[in-house]
C-alpha cells in the first residue's frame, strides 16, 4: 500500500488547525475531547464524590482508596484537585461511572453504558442495605 499522494493519503481529507496550517485528517473518526479547566475538574470530583458518600466524604474515600483524608478534604474544600496518580486511583476504584461524571462529552456509547450498569449496581447495594437495616428496625434488633 502507498503512502504517496496518490495511496492512503490522498483519500484522506484536509482540515484547518486553529494556527489556520492545513493538516492531514486520516479517515478514522476522532472523538472531539475538549480539555475540562482545573476548576471544573475539582467541582466535578468534589460533587461526584459527595455524591457517592454523602456524610464524612473525605474519610469514607480514604478508606475506598487510600488517598488521605486530608488530601482528599483539600479537593471538597476547592483547594485543590487530584494529581494524575490520584485520579487514577479514583478511577481504579470507582470506574467509568467517575470517568464518564467528569468527561461526559469525552466518554464513548460504550463506556457510558459500562458507567450506567456501574451505577445501577452500586444503587442495588445500597438499597439492600437499607432493606437490611428497616428489617433489622421492624424485628428490633436495630
Amino acid at each position: 500500500m502507498s503512502f504517496t499522494s496518490k495511496g492512503l493519503l490522498g483519500r484522506t481529507s484536509s482540515m484547518h488547525t486553529a494556527s489556520e496550517k492545513v493538516m492531514r485528517k486520516s479517515g478514522v473518526f476522532l472523538r472531539n475531547i475538549g480539555v475540562i479547566e482545573p476548576q471544573t475538574f475539582a467541582v466535578r470530583i468534589a460533587e461526584f464524590l459527595r455524591g457517592i458518600h454523602a456524610t464524612k466524604t473525605a474519610s469514607c474515600v480514604e478508606a475506598d482508596t487510600g488517598i488521605s483524608h486530608k488530601t482528599v478534604s483539600k479537593w471538597l474544600e476547592g483547594a485543590s484537585s487530584p494529581s494524575g496518580n490520584a485520579y487514577h486511583r479514583l478511577i481504579e476504584v470507582y470506574g467509568p461511572e467517575l470517568f464518564c461524571f467528569i468527561s461526559p462529552d469525552a466518554s464513548p456509547d460504550s463506556l457510558q453504558e459500562a458507567a450506567r450498569i456501574c451505577r445501577q449496581s452500586r444503587l442495588e447495594r445500597h438499597a439492600a442495605s437499607i432493606r437490611q437495616q428497616l428489617t433489622d428496625v421492624r424485628e428490633g434488633r436495630a
